[in-house]
């Protein structure tokens, strides 16, 4: 699962004096003040890595365990882009969709598209890729750690409540809100393209009856392929924003991959807006609770708060098919 503590701001621009007279029930206002808006940096990194999947999974119905290699792929092709061009992370971006849609095209012609309707070969096949790319992925860079640098132009901190004697009491970093920029940005796009798009009314065609869709001289076969590619495609921009988090390595998608479906199961595989819900849900209550107890107790209550959610409301929370 996501390691809540590895992206939060682990220093808290807090008055000493403050201390005892803005404390209320234990609990410093102005430190859970800034935990809760760092859980924003979360909260975008939970939607975008579930963007991907609420494409692949949500419209197509594939079960995609590599969707977390997708996103290591984005993040590899971000850092190739810097240490051979030089380039800024943000001119990453488009290079990691296009990246990493071409291999999710390439995926979906050898081997999703013959598994179509199959679920639990689909489930096998993926789990069997993911390994397969993690083990090329090995054998081209080694698995030494790399590192992406941020822009200098989003480093730094943005002050929400600053103190009388000019001290930062509540502040978000830059690159918190680059992220959940990115993140609606491209949860903008993919509404667009799905509900006000001739292509979007063709993939949404073929989820709901294929075989009507085919009659009707939908080219099915082509609708999976873009599809399935956009969705790898969303995968690596999440890649390439998260690079700068943490060190780029062959295993680091699995840590994004849980906490992925997590998302697309609270909110429901056929809204995306339950994908923002989810992303929501997950990352400010984990947030909150991680300051309250801790990391490790707040991942468990997360987990068990979906698994109850999702048996008493498997659907989601917002759906308009049920999911048995």
């Amino acid at each position: 699962m996501l390691d809540f503590s590895a992206i939060q701001v682990h220093t808290f621009y807090l008055a000493q004096e403050a201390a005892a007279t803005d404390t209320a029930g234990g609990i410093n206002i102005y430190s859970f003040a800034n935990q809760l808006v760092n859980g924003i940096g979360i909260v975008g990194v939970l939607l975008l890595t579930g963007l991907g999947l609420a494409i692949t999974f949500g419209v197509m119905r594939i079960i995609n365990l590599a969707h977390g290699e997708f996103i290591m792929l984005g993040a590899y092709v971000t850092f190739l882009m810097q240490s051979m061009f030089q380039m800024d992370l943000l001119l990453t971006i488009p290079f990691a969709f296009l990246g990493t849609a071409l291999i999710g095209a390439v995926t979906e012609l050898t081997v999703i598209r013959r598994l179509y309707g199959r679920p639990l070969e689909t489930l096998l096949a993926t789990w069997g890729l993911s390994i397969v790319i993690q083990g090329v992925v090995k054998l081209i860079f080694s698995a030494q750690l790399k590192y992406v640098k941020s822009p200098p132009y989003i480093t730094g901190n943005l002050s929400l409540i600053t103190g009388a004697d000019g001290t930062q009491l509540v502040a978000i970093s830059y690159y918190r809100l680059f992220i959940i920029a990115i993140a609606l940005l491209m949860l903008g796009v993919t509404l667009y393209l799905l509900y006000q798009t001739p292509l979007g009314r063709q993939v949404r065609a073929v989820a709901q009856n294929r075989e009507m869709a085919k009659c009707l001289g939908v080219n099915t076969s082509l609708i999976d392929l873009l599809t399935f590619a956009y969705g790898c495609g969303l995968a690596g921009i999440a890649g390439a924003v998260i690079s700068s988090l943490k060190s780029v390595s062959p295993p680091m998608g699995q840590d994004y991959l849980v906490d992925a479906w997590m998302v697309v199961v609270t909110g429901g595989v056929d809204k995306l807006i339950g994908v923002l819900a989810g992303a929501f849900l997950i990352g400010e209550s984990g947030s909150a609770i991680a300051y309250i107890l801790n990391d490790p107790v707040a991942r468990v209550i997360v987990l068990a708060a979906v698994i109850v959610l999702i048996r008493y409301r498997p659907e989601g929370l917002f759906t308009v098919q049920k999911r048995a």
